[in-house]
């Protein structure tokens, strides 16, 4: 077809109906595509069978067109667009399940927003006994143990140091003058947590229910 057709259907196109789009916007900033994401995500949900093996991060989806919650993030390889939080698979990187960010008043009001995010995107594989791969955006301590509590499902992920759960030893850089390429391990409920010097000046902190032992492997 030509420029001038596509440009007309694309202009055309709707994904809601005019007459309920004020009622549902309402309840969502998402109310002109709400409906048909919806069908998408019980579809992804319900007709694909996960690995064992799962990671829930964000993506940054490349829009420059008029939208209330679009974000500006310098970083992305798209600095423009809307944020997608998603959980998808290790083996495939199939979507599995999925959440759009729509600014403020998309979390509940004191519920933390990494919370509310996780226990939204795994209620489909609740109890499987699944691992799920997180960034230190998602992850904490207490999260960590109610999946693995409440949700059966195991967690791996790196965490930010100024967690009040971690000793000062753990996150310290200069403790005992420690070298780089050195592994300190904390070991509590069920849980490993790792602080790794991976620089003479960088520390990475990360936990995981996964595991219950200090092994290394140093062959990578």
């Amino acid at each position: 077809m030509s420029l001038a057709r596509f440009n007309f259907l694309v202009s055309c196109l709707r994904f809601d109906s005019k007459d309920t789009r004020e009622n549902i916007r309402l309840i969502t900033k998402f109310a002109p595509i709400s409906e048909v994401w919806e069908i998408l995500i019980k579809n992804c949900e319900t007709l694909y069978k996960p690995s064992s093996y799962l990671t829930i991060d964000e993506q940054l989806v490349g829009f420059r067109g008029r939208c209330p919650f679009k974000m500006y993030i310098p970083s992305k390889p798209n600095k423009y667009g809307v944020k997608i939080i998603m959980m998808c698979d290790n083996e495939t990187k199939y979507m599995i399940s999925a959440l759009p960010y729509c600014g403020k008043g998309t979390v509940p009001t004191n519920e933390p927003a990494a919370n509310y995010f996780v226990e939204r995107l795994i209620s489909s594989v609740k109890g499987s006994n699944r691992n799920i791969t997180m960034v230190n955006l998602s992850t904490s301590v207490p999260l960590t143990q109610k999946l693995l509590a409440d949700y059966e499902l195991t967690v791996i992920g790196t965490i930010k140091r100024n967690k009040r759960e971690f000793p000062n030893e753990f996150i310290d850089l200069k403790y005992i003058n420690r070298k780089a390429y050195s592994s300190l391990f904390l070991f509590a409920n069920n849980l490993v947590a790792v602080s790794f010097k991976a620089k003479p000046d960088k520390l990475v902190t990360l936990i995981s229910s996964l595991h219950d032992d200090n092994t290394i492997d140093e062959t990578n």
